[in-house]
């Protein structure tokens, strides 16, 4: 009876660990070769370059893309700012034309991560959307936009497009503070002049 007990225990773990081990093949080399079989997406590995317009610096990053199967991770490197040459981590999913990724410092002792969800658009050649990180200049989640490009020239022209429209509105704001101080004399004026 007792050699019964230890033969059911022994048989038991045996076939535990031939699950175990036949899941994780499974997962990691079945059902990825199975979904690039499949893939009909746009093929977006490779290498990306990123702009977020809406910074001041118009920070940009490079970023290297792998794939299998639907799964994507990579690394997005910093070009400039504050963090130029800081590395991030990132793992997501690319299906119907969206990519949802979560990226994470490269250097454990940092706590900068967030999530960044694009959409596919101009036929594969950007991914535009929204990030949401964590700031740790304010200590808050903050949120921008951004947009990544296959090529390296798109990029720079939408840089060299929002610098002449940055220029155009510091133009204008220069003129709008001279009408409103002009505004400003001329009510002075009218105000000395009905008071006399």
């Amino acid at each position: 009876m007792e050699s019964n007990i230890i033969a059911g225990l022994v048989s038991g773990l045996i076939v535990t660990l031939f699950i175990v081990v036949f899941r994780s093949l499974w997962n990691s080399v079945i059902t990825p070769w199975f979904e690039n079989r499949v893939y009909k997406d746009i093929r977006i590995e490779g290498t990306w370059f990123s702009l977020y317009p809406s910074s001041p610096i118009f920070r940009q990053e490079l970023i290297k893309i792998k794939r299998k199967g639907h799964g994507i991770v990579g690394v997005i490197t910093c070009q400039n700012g504050g963090d130029e040459g800081e590395q991030y981590t990132l793992q997501g999913s690319f299906r119907n034309m969206i990519l949802p990724i979560t990226y994470e410092s490269a250097d454990l002792t940092k706590s900068d991560r967030g999530t960044i969800t694009l959409r596919c658009l101009k036929n594969g050649e950007q991914l535009a959307g929204k990030i949401a990180c964590y700031d740790s200049f304010d200590d808050t989640i903050s949120t921008g936009n951004v947009i990544w490009f296959r090529s390296n020239k798109d990029l720079n022209h939408m840089v060299d497009k929002l610098k002449k429209k940055q220029k155009e509105l510091t133009e204008i704001k220069k003129q709008q503070k001279i009408m409103e101080k002009q505004e400003l004399e001329l009510e002075c004026n009218e105000q000395g002049e009905n008071e006399s």
